[in-house]
């Protein structure tokens, strides 16, 4: 993949791309990889970080009191993409701190081909060095947001933390799939071929041997925290009966002392990078952080967990 699009980005700056209260950092996963990390300090926090050192930005995270959100972002582009840029400033609005990486192969990231194990290290990494920074008395919430490949990526990373008992606060997976092949078999490019004798084999069981599964159906069965799914009906890229299906999949194949899963609809509009632009996000998502902290349901906003989404 080796992706570099936005061309022309200096990491090193954030500023330069209009995201202020931002630091770049770089994160070692494994010996010979490093990963490219933004971090965003909630707007109440940016006036007085001008000028201050890295331990100014790790107390922050640990002291502020604010929510830190891990975001994943999805195949194409870097962390610097545009709908990301709206995303994060999004986020910071709402006070909460976000965390965001390049994986290898992206962006300034170590150039190495991505695979599943690959990327799910890099998650992996910047999840441990957020965790060794709050420690885990549960005064500082991490949520996990996914998208699109990232949810893949998400739902890998947050099931292994759940079996070892590392979980984050709650789990938000924007425009997700099932797995990788299901994906591929519906995404509109491959329309003309899926009927085609052999699809399967040429182009699906490729994946899982490359470790290129993601399978999200299968990982999400051992996620016990919340689960937030947003999805636009007129996603083209990842389908809308996509993200139905994985959100029935988790009703019934979690446990049953697992916390809610629910699932938001968005209109025509938002289609696959922009839900971000939807004047109801920032109260779905400030709602979320809140059922999750008081531990108070249902959520406010969203589809109730047992209906029948068509």
């Amino acid at each position: 993949m080796k992706l570099r699009w936005p061309h022309n980005v200096n990491f090193s700056a954030p500023e330069t791309e209009e995201l202020f209260g931002t630091r770049n950092l770089y994160l070692t996963p494994e010996e010979g990889i490093s990963i490219g990390v933004w971090h965003l300090l909630p707007n109440s926090l940016i006036a007085d970080s001008k000028g201050r050192n890295d331990e100014y930005w790790e107390n922050a995270m640990r002291n502020s009191g604010r929510p830190i959100i891990l975001y994943l972002h999805g195949n194409s582009g870097s962390r610097a993409g545009p709908h990301r840029k709206e995303l994060y400033q999004i986020l910071q609005e709402l006070d909460s701190h976000v965390l965001c990486l390049d994986y290898r192969g992206y962006a300034d990231s170590t150039q190495v081909a991505p695979t599943e194990t690959g990327v799910v290290s890099d998650a992996r990494a910047l999840y441990k060095y957020i965790r060794r920074i709050v420690g885990n008395t549960g005064n500082t919430k991490i949520f996990v947001w996914g998208h699109s490949l990232g949810t893949g990526v998400a739902s890998h990373m947050v099931a292994d933390l759940c079996v070892e008992g590392d979980s984050p606060a709650a789990l938000i997976l924007e425009s997700p799939f099932t797995n990788i092949g299901e994906e591929v078999k519906n995404h509109m490019l491959s329309a003309i071929y899926r009927y085609l004798p052999g699809f399967d084999y040429i182009f699906v069981r490729p994946l899982e041997k490359n470790d290129i599964a993601f399978q999200s159906d299968r990982h999400i069965a051992k996620i016990d925290i919340p689960i937030a799914i947003f999805h636009a009906i007129d996603d083209p890229v990842v389908p809308f009966a996509l993200g139905v299906k994985l959100f029935r999949i988790a009703g019934r194949s979690r446990g049953t002392l697992a916390k809610p899963v629910y699932f938001k609809r968005f209109g025509e509009g938002f289609a696959h990078k922009f839900i971000c632009r939807s004047p109801d996000l920032p109260n779905l998502v400030k709602q979320f952080q809140n059922c999750t902290t008081s531990d108070t349901w249902p959520c406010v906003g969203f589809d109730n967990f047992n209906i029948e989404i068509e």
